[in-house]
């Protein structure tokens, strides 16, 4: 909406949802002029929120999956450990042998040091090519159009394989209490490496009381 200031006659475009269904003082950033504005026609929808994802953002509440625990990461750091260990330990041998005792020596089994293994001195294999489809925080929003609600933004391909979406799962809460759950076909793609797509999804008739709605792509 428009609204005038009645003392300078400044024009501001400002958010009816900010201006409320009861009114609210304004001010004029021109000549500081204050006054009282109501919201002309029908009142403005209830506010909705959809929660950001970092303390002080302003975007959407899409809260992405967590990724999964990297033991491949994990177990290829303790295999070079110990074939580093090895290494050095075959290495220094003869020094490390000159410390033990003599009695020690004589009383334990003979052994033969094996070399380190090559398998296991070969790094793993970089793992498959995978999709990873999410929601783009900074481009998603919800609007109010004809009286329903409408979540709309783009998905984006943040893995290093071509993949595709099915479905738009939304989650309705209000502060950490769970209110529902729908769930609307969305069949996106293939969307390349980095490539982006627009989606868009009408809500209807949402809880009564949500306050925050959550939407993932899976």
């Amino acid at each position: 909406m428009v609204v005038t200031c009645p003392n300078c006659r400044a024009r501001y475009a400002v958010d009816p949802l900010k201006i409320g269904p009861l009114g609210r003082t304004v001010q004029c950033a021109r000549c500081d002029h204050r006054w009282f504005e109501m919201v002309e026609g029908p009142p403005p929808a209830p506010e909705l929120v959809i929660r950001p994802t970092t303390a002080g953002a302003s975007l959407p509440a899409v809260i992405p999956p967590k990724p999964p625990f990297p033991w491949g990461r994990v177990i290829a750091i303790a295999v070079l450990l110990l074939v580093l260990i090895g290494t050095v330990l075959f290495a220094f041998r003869h020094e490390i042998a000159a410390l033990i005792p003599y009695e020690a020596r004589a009383s334990a089994p003979v052994a033969i040091a094996a070399a380190p293994s090559t398998a296991a001195a070969r790094p793993p294999a970089p793992p498959p090519p995978r999709p990873q489809i999410d929601i783009d925080l900074a481009s998603s929003r919800i609007d109010v159009v004809a009286g329903r609600y409408v979540v709309s933004g783009q998905l984006v391909n943040n893995g290093t394989a071509a993949g595709s979406t099915s479905l738009l799962r939304v989650t309705f809460k209000r502060n950490e209490e769970v209110l529902g759950e729908r769930s609307f076909p969305l069949v996106e793609g293939p969307l390349q490496p980095g490539g982006r797509t627009d989606f868009s999804q009408t809500l209807d008739d949402p809880p009564l009381g949500t306050t925050d709605i959550v939407p993932v792509v899976e």
